[in-house]
């Protein structure tokens, strides 16, 4: 039996999304020392804004997959699902996109510097991932967190089945991982960025897991102090790790979302969440293309805020429809396999 929709994933992945598409955007002003022309802002809480954009993507993966295969979850069909919702559609914009590269570059990027067999990296989605880590590959879109998502895939089954039958294990197991994977990225024998680390991401996708299976709903006692606690890293900048708090403040900022989603539940609304929510990854695959793109054939350099700020809404056109055609060239795609069978069978 199908489950009934949440609006509170929508709502939080739509706002994550839009996040990640403003990061990208905003990163030329803050290389350019202009931090004044961004749009909306560069912090959240006293964090980047694509750190939050990420923590409460993880989260909310976490969050989805609990309340989907909390109940059941069929190995064979769970990452069948699994693969077919991420890599066809990567591999398509991929190659749409190497397609445009080479017609207008005349040339394969890293052809002649990278080893050819690294073009496995691309094939599996952790070119950026290991990019990200200072490991050539033939990344050209997506982002690092793409090779993370793949991992707490891979992770899930074990995970769903600690949570649904030795909870206490596993938040500390959760716990072991997210220290043991501080120390190897910084001291083991292959040093890693540590917000690339899908150990020491473990707690925010646990979390969202804990949240689907005991709670689903927030009172305002505790969205009140979760606010307290995003507005105080905010205002103090405490001198403790980033990693830290990026996990603090990324699951306080949700819980203040999933409390402000019952608020803002208006037809409107939720038609808008679903929408970005039901084009996310599509969202996530082209929108940074597009932005450097664009950015690079124009000088933002003389650009006032307002400029800035009709460009960005300029350039969410063309992410817009480019996510569009991706999502519906993917999904005629996987429907052609099943069109064929038809066909074979009326003959």
């Amino acid at each position: 039996m199908k489950r009934e929709r949440l609006f509170y994933l929508d709502f939080v992945r739509a706002i994550a999304a839009i996040s990640i598409v403003i990061t990208h955007y905003n990163a030329g002003y803050l290389w350019m020392g202009q931090e004044n022309k961004a749009v909306l802002t560069l912090e959240v809480g006293g964090l980047y804004i694509g750190d939050w954009g990420v923590s409460l993507f993880l989260i909310i993966s976490g969050a989805a997959l609990m309340y989907v295969y909390e109940e059941r979850c069929e190995l064979k069909k769970f990452f069948k699902k699994r693969f077919l919702s991420i890599y066809p559609m990567f591999w398509i914009a991929y190659v749409v996109y190497l397609a445009y590269y080479v017609l207008v570059y005349k040339n394969i990027p890293g052809a002649g510097t990278i080893a050819p067999w690294r073009i496995i990296f691309s094939v599996i989605g952790f070119d950026g991932l290991l990019v990200a880590n200072g490991i050539q590959t033939f990344y050209l879109l997506g982002e690092w967190f793409l090779g993370v998502i793949v991992l707490i895939y891979l992770l899930f089954p074990l995970l769903r089945k600690l949570a649904n039958e030795k909870p206490v294990l596993l938040l500390v197991l959760t716990a072991i991982s997210y220290a043991g994977g501080a120390v190897l990225c910084r001291y083991g024998p292959f040093p890693l960025v540590l917000s690339t680390c899908v150990l020491v991401r473990l707690p925010e996708v646990v979390f969202g897991m804990m949240f689907v299976k005991y709670r689903k709903k927030v009172n305002w006692k505790a969205a009140l102090a979760a606010l307290l606690l995003v507005a105080a890293n905010q205002i103090l900048q405490p001198e403790i790790p980033r990693t830290i708090q990026t996990t603090v403040v990324g699951i306080a900022s949700f819980i203040v979302l999933v409390y402000v989603s019952e608020f803002v539940k208006f037809r409107p609304v939720e038609y808008i969440c679903s929408v970005l929510s039901k084009y996310s990854y599509a969202i996530f695959l082209v929108h940074h293309v597009i932005i450097d793109q664009v950015i690079a054939r124009v000088d933002r350099y003389y650009f006032t805020v307002r400029d800035s700020y009709l460009m960005f809404f300029a350039l969410c056109v063309p992410i817009a429809v480019c996510a569009f055609g991706l999502y519906h060239v993917h999904a005629a795609v996987m429907k052609f396999p099943d069109k064929l069978k038809q066909r074979r069978t009326d003959k």
